[in-house]
């Protein structure tokens, strides 16, 4: 599966597009450096567990949190 478009050109959805398994992106060439960027500092292993967290709760707040945590680790 492929991301194409707005979401798969931000830097601040990359790392949950990664933990959800996605691994092709499209995007305007000028937001591939925050993208590269983002998957290269990434730890899969890492984000995979905040992901499944994320998938579990239905609380705004949490969710909200949870996507700051992922994209500070």
């Amino acid at each position: 599966m492929v991301v194409c478009g707005e979401m798969g050109g931000d830097p601040h959805l990359t790392r949950l597009l990664l933990g959800f398994g996605l691994r092709e992106f499209s995007m305007h060439p000028a937001h591939l450096l925050a993208v590269k960027q983002q998957v290269l500092k990434t730890n899969l292993p890492e984000i995979h567990a905040l992901v499944a967290k994320m998938l579990k709760t239905d609380e705004y707040d949490k969710m909200h949190s949870l996507l700051a945590k992922l994209n500070s680790v």
